[in-house]
């Protein structure tokens, strides 16, 4: 690394290393103590109007939080193991003796342009970020950050991941919320970088480290935490999982057929106010026409995308069950009852499984829904049953003496089996009923659209994992395309309230066109190619 102007102007650009540089004019010791010089400019990247990392479990109990922090560990995590895990849980615990209240954890997968310069590299991003995800799955507090390695255009410094957290999660849920970085005794001297800021945590993996001790003994700020620790999972290592597996995890391959559910110009009621209705019709038979050449790139020839109109199941349905007592799940179905239910999932995180069931947005609550259903046998009516999760939980909501003796799915009226199933409208910016239910930062609930950063494509909608973001770019261009062809200018205040909710949590107003919104989505993410 040759020291120049430039070098130094990335040094004192740097929240932690130019305290360091101040505080000790040596070159050598910045690289000892992390120092990369990176080829970009980290600031431009930090895009925090962008909702992009999980807060989800920090949301428990933030008010009654006393001196909350977050933790936080960088790395490529190629594998993630026990150590890992083992060596944040140490660290929430000494924090909390120290006085401090731990709300919640990060792993953050280091860029693909760094770890790919690794002579052990063998596993595309997408795989890591999956492994990182199951693998904290279970946890209470642990989540991935996948701001640096997604939405970064090239690698940074980890003090820079650290900035950008802490701003963040300072912007979006607590203003007392401060960072500390958790890492190896391998890198014992990035202790440096939290003399005189924040607060740094190196945790011994049970060795004999001399950089440790070299370190403990010389970094002596109580910023500086230094762990001692005898816990044999931290005799792992990613080097020691990596030459000792026997198989590599397989791809995502998928065949049969894939469904997509289309409502024709039922999810459209406000934009059918202002646009053209046969302008309108075109420009979302375009959208679909596009996402099905979309999906069957993505598939390949194993796969059959299959495209069901819903009005058509809807009349056979009516057919079907005119005389039957029925509660619907189904949006469109008017059943005896109906149960307007929706699964309210974390915005931007892995959503692999929901946090509860909740009234759609301006309907009665659920207990107001199910309090006047009459006692009696009923068939219950839902437009799919992919896991069976959401019927199973449905009927242990009934009152007792309301018995489900059938049930009845659309997807019953097809002659084809499928792996998956979505709705068109779920991937339209703005639809009636589109998109995911999310938890936000500020814990009010919205509808978010199928695309990143808001939403899992992967576990929502059978995207493979490295094809996310380049999908999701596909699919802002395509919504930008749709709301250019109406020929009107839509506006915000235009569309449901559950999509205006979103925006405006993000920055938006009601004068905001939606071509506005999707280009700046677009350009966000076309930012970090």
């Amino acid at each position: 690394m040759k020291f120049n102007e430039n070098l130094l102007k990335k040094i004192k650009d740097d929240r932690f290393y130019s305290k360091v540089y101040n505080k000790y004019k040596d070159l050598n010791l910045l690289i000892d103590a992390g120092f990369i010089e990176s080829t970009i400019e980290a600031k431009e990247f930090y895009n925090l109007n962008l909702l992009t990392t999980p807060v989800g479990k920090l949301l428990k109990d933030i008010e009654n939080a006393k001196n909350p922090v977050v933790l936080l560990s960088t790395g490529g995590f190629l594998p993630i193991h026990e150590g890992h895990l083992s060596m944040m849980e140490l660290a929430k615990k000494h924090l909390q003796d120290l006085g401090y209240s731990v709300i919640g954890g990060y792993f953050s997968p280091s860029h693909d342009d760094y770890v790919s310069t690794k002579p052990y590299y063998s596993t595309s991003l997408g795989q890591r970020i999956f492994d990182c995800q199951k693998a904290v799955d279970n946890s209470d507090w642990l989540m991935i950050d996948t701001w640096e390695s997604m939405y970064v255009k090239s690698y940074i410094n980890f003090t820079s991941v650290i900035d950008r957290l802490e701003k963040y999660l300072q912007l979006h849920v607590d203003k007392r919320i401060k960072v500390a970085y958790v890492f190896g005794a391998d890198n014992a001297y990035f202790n440096y970088c939290f003399e005189d800021d924040g607060i740094g945590i190196c945790v011994n993996r049970n060795t004999k480290s001399e950089d440790f001790y070299a370190a403990k003994s010389k970094i002596l700020s109580k910023n500086c935490i230094f762990i001692e620790n005898y816990d044999e999972t931290f005799k792992l290592s990613s080097r020691f999982i990596r030459n000792n597996a026997k198989n590599a995890k397989p791809d995502q391959n998928f065949e049969g057929n894939f469904l997509i559910r289309d409502e024709g110009l039922l999810p459209f009621d406000n934009l059918l106010k202002i646009a053209n209705k046969d302008v309108l019709e075109r420009a979302r038979q375009t959208f679909k026409n596009k996402l099905i050449k979309l999906y069957q790139k993505e598939f390949g020839k194993n796969v059959k995308i299959i495209s069901h109109e819903v009005s058509k199941q809807l009349k056979i349905a009516f057919n079907l069950l005119q005389a039957q007592e029925t509660i619907s799940l189904d949006g469109y179905f008017i059943g005896t009852y109906n149960l307007s239910i929706s699964r309210e999932f974390d915005i931007s995180s892995p959503q692999l499984h929901y946090n509860r069931m909740l009234s759609r947005s301006g309907l009665p609550s659920l207990e107001e829904q199910l309090k006047v259903i009459k006692d009696g046998e009923y068939t219950l009516v839902d437009d799919d049953s992919v896991s069976g999760s959401t019927i199973k939980n449905v009927k242990a909501l009934l009152p007792k003496n309301v018995k489900i003796n059938n049930i009845f799915l659309f997807s019953s009226l097809l002659k084809e089996k499928y792996f998956d199933v979505v709705d068109l409208r779920d991937f339209i910016v703005g639809a009636n009923n589109g998109g995911l239910v999310t938890l936000l930062p500020d814990k009010s609930i919205s509808r978010a659209p199928y695309m990143l950063p808001y939403v899992n494509l992967s576990t929502r909608a059978s995207i493979h994992t490295n094809n996310q973001k380049s999908l999701s770019i596909k699919l802002w261009k395509l919504n930008l395309e749709f709301y250019k062809s109406l020929g009107q200018n839509i506006k915000l205040k235009d569309l449901n309230n559950s999509f205006v909710h979103l925006m405006k949590i993000i920055g938006f107003n009601d004068e905001t066109t939606l071509v506005e919104i999707c280009q700046w989505h677009l350009s966000c993410l076309l930012a970090s190619m």
